[in-house]
């Protein structure tokens, strides 16, 4: 479902946005709603595949919901109406999300879960230290190098140099694993590569190997159409939703007086 909205989205921006590079991707600033809104799912309905139809609906009713309070802004030429947010709650929430997106990629690279306390946070540390290690590293090296190459007036002197440090860090990684002769499945059983795509073990499927085209291009590509079946959405787990559903909304016009202006700034596009 990402991937699939990610590529519409990108389309439409390619043909009707006034930015030369727009980007159409999901706002991960918007993913506690997401878990909010399945929590509420789950209450509901447990965790069947009648849950995950109600779960789709609420995603993509959500997508659209946004989509239709930004046209209806644009449309009547409301657009300043989202700058009379104050300032101190666009602080918060920028905190809030730089804070929620940490310690989502610590849990991510981690695959496990830290409590905001002293002692959960200390055992974390001390037990995925070689995984935490790693991340740390090439994030060190990214701002020292992003440092050392800016100009007198703390502009990047190499545009490019994120994006090339960042196709670097695979290459660097298989490197330093033949570096230090570590093996690639004790590398996985170490929790450094997420777990394959195919859905069985060697024990199951044999020695039969699939490709990541046929792993990804397979019949459960059209899950997403398949599992939403609007006789098994709980309604009432729709409307328990609505509140959140409001707050996506209006989490995501906050997003505007903060990004929109920056982007145009960065690209000079004045409307």
């Amino acid at each position: 479902m990402f991937l699939f909205s990610t590529f519409v989205g990108q389309i439409v921006f390619t043909f009707a946005s006034n930015f030369n590079n727009a980007i159409g991707l999901q706002m991960v600033e918007n993913v506690p709603f997401c878990h909010a809104l399945a929590f509420i799912v789950i209450e509901h309905q447990g965790y069947g595949i009648e849950a995950l139809s109600t779960l789709f609906f609420l995603f993509g009713f959500a997508s659209v919901i946004v989509g239709l309070v930004f046209y209806l802004l644009g449309k009547f030429k409301l657009g300043r109406i989202v700058y009379f947010f104050p300032s101190h709650v666009l602080l918060g929430l920028i905190g809030g999300i730089g804070v929620f997106i940490a310690k989502t990629g610590l849990e991510v690279t981690a695959d496990a879960t830290m409590n905001f306390n002293l002692n959960s946070i200390i055992h974390f540390f001390a037990d995925y230290i070689d995984l935490l290690a790693v991340v740390f590293f090439f994030e060190i090296v990214l701002r020292l190098i992003t440092r050392l190459t800016q100009n007198i007036d703390g502009t990047p002197r190499y545009p490019l140099l994120s994006p090339i440090y960042f196709c670097l860090i695979t290459p660097v990684f298989y490197f330093g694993m033949w570096v230090f002769r570590r093996h690639l499945n004790d590398a996985k059983d170490a929790g450094y590569f997420f777990p394959s795509l195919d859905d069985c073990s060697t024990e199951e499927c044999g020695n039969v190997t699939r490709s990541a085209w046929d792993s990804i291009f397979d019949e459960h590509m059209w899950d997403i159409w398949r599992v939403i079946d609007f006789s098994t959405i709980s309604w009432t787990a729709v409307y328990h939703s609505i509140p959140t559903l409001v707050a996506l909304a209006l989490f995501s016009l906050i997003h505007v007086p903060i990004n929109i202006p920056a982007f145009a700034i960065s690209t000079q596009v004045g409307e």
